[in-house]
């Protein structure tokens, strides 16, 4: 089957998605997908524990992005 923008196809992570873009080889697609993906863990400061030698505590907090696109290549 050919592929084409516009055709649902899954992302990494197994969610239902959609291509909007691919390669004039076609052998790279990006896939655009709706649902949220982990981004990155960012450190903030955390104001509910009170500072300690005049510094803020600091913890990571995940960062959520929705439609994310991935690259794929080499789909056959």
């Amino acid at each position: 089957m050919e592929l084409k923008v516009g055709d649902n196809f899954k992302c990494p992570e197994g969610h239902k998605s959609k291509i909007v873009w691919m390669s004039q080889d076609k052998k790279v697609v990006a896939v655009g997908c709706p649902q949220k993906h982990l981004r990155k863990i960012v450190k903030v400061a955390d104001n509910k524990k009170p500072a300690v030698s005049g510094r803020r505590p600091r913890k990571g907090r995940k960062i959520y992005v929705k439609n994310m696109v991935f690259l794929i290549k080499n789909l056959t």
